[in-house]
Order: structure tokens, then C-alpha cells, then sequence
């Protein structure tokens, strides 16, 4: 990365910043010190090193203001968002064996609504200042307003890029004499993927069908939310509580994800897409901000290790859309409990959030800082240019910071507003989806061993029908689970 391009990011970010947010001075932590030690307990979903950032982030706070104020903070990792919200929704309800609700829980806007109908999470609002409040990027607060209550302190966000195996698309590219702007929209990549498949087959003659997978997604639902975006379409529509299966749009989304996963240019296995790369199963994934520091340095090709060059792009758009991504990034909730026990989970988060620990926080791995006045400062771009001097997995945590820069002044982030049970969609579409996908493949698969054509095959898996099936099978599922929606 180039230094100078690189701060020039930095500045357009800081100025849009500024537009959202005034100026703030660090506003000071009011006491709130008790005669008895105040333990409250926090539930994350974080792992790696972004667990272990935050658990030194606690033992600092435990051993500095927390020993001056009483309280004493300690912390349980769920492992990852699905096991999080399946403990804070039995803890909520009170199912038998499941542990009392914590008292700080990481937690995404729909899951809050679930907890909130219950009567379990604190409002926020007395406990910040508006002073305090002005201090947080304003988009990054709103998404944790709810009938005017604060429920949500926005703690990190990300975005989604398109990560690559450099090395991988370098010979690639040379062999074919493909560029970047091959990956600029959703309908380039689909024909890149084929040309990936189809060069890879042809490496190996003697075994026919065997060409390799191009593209991964972290969220396919994603993929279809933004794209809904993108097309003009909020799928969640929380003004008229319903979800919108708005059909030609759907149509072009499951058309493209479901041909290209049925012929093996799109996949991916097991958790997450990272993990594909240094297998040599991708050359590149869609994948949130915050996974920058996940990506490999290395595969494991043949029988040797393979150093492999990081490249991070915007994430695609659809030809004639708007340039949307989404925006995302669990905050932290405060459960209701007495006075003294919110006003100390209070003071944690305003102290985690300050300007120190919430850079160390988030800039560890790619996340976006909470608070305006971060990106003006210069410890910001001196942290910038470390990274960027650093090790090969800093340095693309680095690049990723500044691809994220280039989206924020040339996209419009979209974070999905949620109404109550809406949260259920994104495993809906993850599953409806997933067995369409399996179910095409398996079509494909055995149409190859007919030898037909790839157009032979794409013409014979019907995806009028495909497609129309899908939408009967979210539809039931939507049914089953009391959401309302309108198809259109």
C-alpha cells in the first residue's frame, strides 16, 4: 500500500466523520463507587485474538478503574454468535439447566428485540450523557435506538470486502488476461468463476470435471440482503413489519448464487471461507472486515507450504445497482437489573469505548472504531502506518482499513432494521438456500457425468422451477415462525 494514498483515505473518512458526529472532548467517567464489590458478567462471541484483546481489555479495567470503583468484570466467550444468542435466549425464558442472564452481553439489534419483548435489557439512555452519546459515530449509535431507547452501545463495526489469493489470481489472470475490474460486479465474477473453473480443468486432462472453486461466501445472507439493497429492495421492512420476497429481484440473486454453486465456480466448506483459502479449496471469499486477520499467510499446496500474497477489493456490485454494503458488528446490551449493577456496567462500556481501548480493540483485526474522534487524531494514523510496517497478517489488516475507507466515501452501508422475529430470516435463508444449492448440484454432477456441456447442463437444471420451489419452501418456513411478509 501506498503511504501517502493510504492517509489521503484516512482524511476523506475523517471528514465524513466529522460530518456525522461533532467534535468531542474525552468526557469524563462519573464514579460511580459502591462500599461492595459490584461482579457483573460479560457474555461475548469472540475468539482468537479478538478474545483475547478483550479479556486484556477486562484484566486492565479490573486492575485500574475497576479496582477504584469496585467492580469486577469477568467475561465467558460462547464461541460464536449462533451459541451466544441460542444461551442468551434460553438464559432470557428461563429454560431449566440454562445460566442466569448475564449482566453485559454482546448482542446484534434482532436478537436485542427478542431479549427487549421480554423485559430484559436496560435503556441506556440515563446512563450516557448526550455529550457522551455525540462522542460515537452517529449511524454506528442509531442502530441501537429502539422506540427512542438506547438498547445497544455500539462497541465495533465491520464491512464485507472480496478477499483474495493473490498469488492464486495472479497466475490466473496472467494465463488468461484478466484484470481486477473482472471482480468489480456480480455478474463479472460469475463469468470469471467459470473461466477459473474451465482454465483449472483443463490443468488436469485426464481427469475430466475437475476444476476448482473460485468464490466462497461467509453469508449467503448476505449476499441476498445486500442485493436486495442494491436493487432497491429492503427484504426487512420494519416500518410494515414484513419481509418482502419482492420476486424478480429474488429471481436474479438465486439465478446467479444457485447456477454457479450447482457448477462448482462458487462453495466452500466448514465455518468459515478463511480456512478454504489455506486449504487451496478457494482463491477467494467474501467475507466481513473483521476476518482480515484470518486470512493466511501460507497453503498447504501438494506436499510443501506456500507463501501466498493478501489482496483485498471492494465488495461487488450488481451491474446498474446501487454501491451498497453491509453494515455490521455486534454492540453490547446491559441486562435490567438494580441501579447499582447498570450504572456499573455503564461505566465498563464507557471506559471500552473510550479512545485507547477501543482502538486496541478494534484495530487488532480489522474492525471499524466507535468513536468520531478516533479517526482525527493522529495516534489513529500513526496505528495506521505501524500496521502497515508490521507483520505480513498486519499488513493486511492495513489494507483492508483502506479498501474499507474507499467503500464508506463510494457506498452507502446498510444495516437492517429488525422488527420482532425478522431475526429469524437469516437462518431461513441460510437453510432454504443451502438445500436449493444441494439440490442443483447434485443435478449438475450427474448431467456432467453425461458429458454434457456446461450450457447443455445450465439449460437442463430449470431454475424457473428451482426457483420457484425456493420461494414456496422460505414461504412455509416464514409461516411456521409467524413472520409476516409480501410477496410482490
Amino acid at each position: 500500500m501506498k503511504p501517502r494514498r493510504f492517509l489521503v483515505f484516512v482524511l476523506i473518512f475523517s471528514l465524513f466523520l466529522a460530518a456525522c458526529s461533532p467534535a468531542q472532548k474525552d468526557h469524563a467517567i462519573q464514579s460511580v463507587k459502591v462500599l461492595e464489590p459490584i461482579q457483573l458478567t460479560l457474555w461475548h462471541y469472540y475468539v482468537g485474538q479478538n478474545q483475547q484483546t478483550l479479556e486484556d481489555a477486562i484484566v486492565e479495567f479490573n486492575q485500574t478503574l475497576g479496582t477504584e470503583e469496585n467492580i469486577i468484570i469477568e467475561s465467558v466467550s460462547h464461541g460464536s454468535v449462533a451459541e451466544l444468542e441460542a444461551s442468551l435466549s434460553n438464559s432470557a425464558k428461563g429454560v431449566i439447566n440454562s445460566a442466569p442472564m448475564p449482566d453485559i452481553f454482546s448482542c446484534y439489534p434482532d436478537k436485542a428485540l427478542e431479549i427487549d419483548a421480554l423485559g430484559m435489557i436496560a435503556d441506556l439512555n440515563p446512563y450516557f450523557t448526550d455529550e457522551e452519546k455525540a462522542g460515537y459515530v452517529s449511524s454506528f449509535l442509531a442502530d441501537g435506538y429502539f422506540d427512542n431507547r438506547l438498547l445497544i452501545l455500539p462497541i465495533a463495526k465491520s464491512t464485507e470486502l472480496l478477499y483474495i489469493n493473490a498469488t492464486a489470481w495472479n497466475e490466473f489472470a496472467d494465463a488468461t488476461g484478466l484484470s481486477h475490474t473482472a471482480l468489480e460486479t456480480w455478474e463479472s465474477i460469475w463469468t470469471t468463476a467459470q473461466k477459473y473453473y474451465d482454465w483449472t480443468d483443463r490443468q488436469t486432462p485426464d481427469t475430466p470435471n475437475d476444476g476448482r472453486i473460485m468464490l466462497g461466501m461467509d453469508s449467503v445472507q448476505n449476499y441476498i440482503l445486500a442485493g436486495c439493497k442494491q436493487s432497491g429492495v429492503d427484504m426487512v421492512d420494519a416500518e410494515t413489519k414484513n419481509i418482502i420476497l419482492n420476486l424478480p429481484v429474488l429471481r436474479k440473486l438465486f439465478d446467479l448464487y444457485i447456477s454457479a454453486t450447482a457448477m462448482h465456480y462458487f462453495g466452500g466448506s466448514g465455518k468459515f471461507r478463511s480456512d478454504n483459502i489455506k486449504s487451496g479449496e478457494l482463491i477467494s471469499y467474501i467475507g466481513s472486515t473483521s476476518s482480515a486477520s484470518y486470512f493466511p499467510t501460507w497453503i498447504q499446496k501438494d506436499t510443501t507450504r506456500q507463501n501466498i500474497q493478501f489482496l483485498a477489493l471492494p465488495y461487488p456490485l450488481w451491474q446498474g445497482g446501487e454501491p451498497t454494503v453491509m453494515q455490521q458488528g455486534a454492540g453490547m446490551c446491559i441486562t435490567k437489573s438494580t441501579a447499582e449493577k447498570e450504572r456499573a456496567a455503564a461505566l465498563f462500556l464507557k471506559w471500552f469505548t473510550g479512545k485507547e481501548q477501543n482502538m486496541a480493540f478494534a484495530m487488532n483485526s480489522g474492525y471499524l472504531p466507535v468513536k468520531a474522534d478516533i479517526y482525527r487524531g493522529e495516534d489513529f494514523k500513526d496505528a495506521l502506518q505501524k500496521l502497515d510496517q508490521g507483520n505480513e497478517s498486519q499488513k493486511n489488516v492495513a489494507m483492508v482499513y483502506d479498501i474499507a475507507f474507499q467503500q464508506v466515501s463510494g457506498y452507502t452501508a446498510y444495516a437492517v432494521r429488525p422488527f420482532k422475529n425478522s431475526y429469524m430470516l437469516r437462518p431461513l435463508l441460510l437453510s432454504t438456500l443451502t438445500s436449493a444449492a444441494e439440490s442443483a448440484q447434485q443435478a449438475a454432477d450427474t448431467l456432467k457425468k453425461q458429458k454434457m456441456s456446461s450450457a447443455q447442463i445450465l439449460s437442463s437444471l430449470n431454475l424457473e422451477q428451482r426457483f420457484a420451489d425456493w420461494i414456496e419452501s422460505l414461504e412455509k418456513a416464514l409461516q411456521n415462525e409467524g413472520i409476516s411478509y409480501q410477496k410482490i
